[in-house]
């Protein structure tokens, strides 16, 4: 009986998502060709929001790039600069672009080691 119960459950389980997509479509609709204020109030509607959409993600973009540049002249920084961590903060700063998180890795070099130490000026690194 188990098994029987078996095979039936997994029979249901294979089955039952082809059940629940199963769809009774109408294909004898009417089709109304009159196009009234509401069609032209839904399709200013559409294009307002298309343009919308267009210019928040030009928004990001130019975000995203902003936080990319500044990540670059972060990362210039650490290389240029002479400091007990600066290995870590190249790690960090490397590896942060790989899991995304470069523009967070970037802001904490920012505040814990460039505005901390802004007195001295990044060298080049001296040739041993």
């Amino acid at each position: 009986m188990n098994k029987i119960m078996g095979k039936a459950l997994a029979l249901l389980g294979f089955v039952a998502p082809v059940i629940t997509l199963a769809q009774d479509y109408d294909y004898n609709y009417n089709v109304n060709w009159d196009y009234s204020t509401t069609d032209a109030a839904t399709g200013a509607g559409a294009a307002a929001l298309g343009i919308g959409m267009i210019i928040f993600i030009g928004l990001m973009c130019l975000i995203g790039l902003a936080f990319f540049i500044f990540w670059l002249i972060m990362l210039i920084d650490c290389v240029k600069r002479q400091f007990e961590q600066r290995n870590t903060w190249l790690l960090v700063l490397i590896i942060s672009v790989f899991l995304g998180f470069s523009w967070l890795a970037a802001i904490l070099y920012y505040f814990m080691v460039k505005r901390k130490n802004l007195g001295t000026k990044p060298t080049a690194p001296v040739a041993k």
